[in-house]
């Protein structure tokens, strides 16, 4: 094995005096370091997730075994490096331990803490950082964020190092957080068989962004995916979160698992052996009855299109940013608040105009009546669509759906008004909340593509059952 290069990524090696009362000392972090925590996106798990996780590591397959390396990037206060050693003392004699942590404040504070022996912690940032040796296992909760100079971001970072993460990283696709680099860097640090267990959010299971992502954790081992729910983080952080357990193995490339934890038990949700990085969604008794029922998606009817963002409206020749004297000749832009369930308010609430002639120059489809979605979830949960009769521009998380003109649209029989009926009822609405859970607040492009759809049949169908 290389030697450890101590100069060059600043190890500091951690002796053991004291053990650390962690609900204490996050207590004084969360204070103490409040701005680091934002900038970095840092979020210390509650230490029953981190036995929790500790407790899923596959201790048979190093019985006997020397020179074990376990790794915990953006280590913080090495709450899982501790928890192995609370939980799994044999497996913690048997490993050099290491933690990696960018941010030195977070180290001169972890240093006055004598968390134990045997625990080198560096100073580097994981993203860049090219450690001399692999790992058997790597465990942690890595930060997670859009990384941005932006106000409207949450981790801090610069254009150059972005870029640096962009040409590293193959899973980089749009606007990524910063997680799901993590995660293919640990993979990639990973020994053959070896064991990555992550607390992460769950939106890579649907989000396009995470779509590259996907497919590469389908093509370098078995992937379980723990749903957690949205408690474990609050009042800290609303979000929900799911542990990701991937063996990196050959023998179990495509192999997904969906698990639940509920009530101190681990369900099975489903197994699917032959995943390539698809959506990964719930499923129940009420959401295999729609999906046999219907026999559309909603991507098979409509093109989808989302509104122009704010940068494009603001930096947009044709858009007025004041009240206009000729007030007839211009429409307001509209946005999520102008859109309720089956309803359009025609008011201006965003402070934009543009005169009417020139609404196809933002958006062709804007001069057209079409059915307008929200991309959050609206009142009670429910989708949130209407028919948007009088042709006005939008700006922000909107959908604008487009009949589509072929052939296989001929036989579908249900009218705009009908699916507007239909995308607002409490049926979808609970398709959506069984098949997602609460993973996002908003619907993707993808999501609302692979909506199931049905003809008037169907829906009447549909209705009829008592499936509510």
């Amino acid at each position: 094995m290389i030697k450890y290069r101590q100069k060059r990524y600043k190890p500091l090696l951690i002796r053991e005096e004291a053990m650390v009362d962690y609900e204490v000392h996050q207590n004084i972090v969360n204070n103490n370091l409040k701005g680091v925590k934002k900038d970095y996106g840092m979020f210390f798990t509650p230490e029953r997730i981190v036995d929790f996780m500790v407790n899923l590591i596959d201790i048979a397959k190093y019985a006997g075994k020397k020179d074990i390396a376990i790794l915990e990037p953006a280590c913080g206060l090495a709450q899982f490096l501790v928890g192995i050693r609370r939980n799994q003392p044999t497996l913690s004699e048997q490993s050099k331990l290491f933690g990696v942590e960018i941010n030195q404040n977070v180290i001169n504070y972890l240093t006055t803490l004598n968390i134990g022996n045997n625990i080198e912690i560096i100073n580097d940032d994981y993203l860049l950082w090219q450690p001399p040796l692999s790992f058997d296992l790597v465990i942690g909760n890595p930060p997670y964020g859009i990384p941005s100079l932006s106000k409207h971001y949450t981790i801090k970072i610069d254009p150059a190092t972005k870029e640096k993460y962009k040409s590293l990283y193959e899973t980089w696709y749009g606007k990524y957080n910063v997680y799901g680099a993590f995660i293919e860097k640990s993979i990639k640090l990973l020994q053959p068989e070896g064991q990555l267990i992550f607390i992460v959010p769950p939106t890579f299971m649907i989000l396009d962004e995470f779509k590259k992502l996907r497919t590469f954790l389908s093509q370098n081992g078995g992937t379980a995916i723990i749903y957690l729910g949205p408690n474990v983080f609050k009042p800290e952080a609303d979000v929900s979160s799911v542990v990701l357990n991937f063996l990196k193995s050959d023998k179990f490339t495509s192999r997904l698992e969906l698990l639940e934890y509920r009530d101190n038990k681990i369900s099975t949700i489903k197994i699917n052996s032959h995943w390539q990085g698809e959506v990964v969604k719930f499923e129940t008794d009420y959401t295999h009855t729609i999906e046999s029922i219907c026999s559309y998606r909603l991507g098979d009817i409509y093109e989808i299109r989302i509104s122009p963002r704010t940068p494009e409206i603001k930096n947009s020749p044709y858009i007025a940013k004041e009240r206009p004297l000729r007030e007839n000749d211009y429409l307001p832009l509209l946005n999520g608040r102008n859109l309720k369930c089956n309803k359009i308010i025609y008011n201006n609430l965003t402070g934009y105009w543009i005169k009417k002639s020139e609404v196809k120059e933002l958006r062709q489809y804007f001069g057209a009546p079409h059915i307008v979605v929200g991309l959050g979830f609206r009142e009670n949960g429910k989708v949130g669509a209407a028919i948007d009769e009088k042709c006005y521009p939008w700006m922000g998380d909107i959908y604008h759906l487009l009949r589509k003109n072929d052939l296989f649209n001929i036989e579908f029989d249900m009218s705009n008004s009908e699916i507007v009926e239909y995308l607002n009822s409490d049926y979808v609405r609970k398709y959506v909340k069984d098949v997602y859970r609460e993973i996002t607040y908003h619907l993707s492009i993808t999501q609302l593509k692979s909506l199931s759809l049905p003809t008037k049949e169907e829906w009447q169908e549909i209705k009829k059952k008592e499936i509510l």
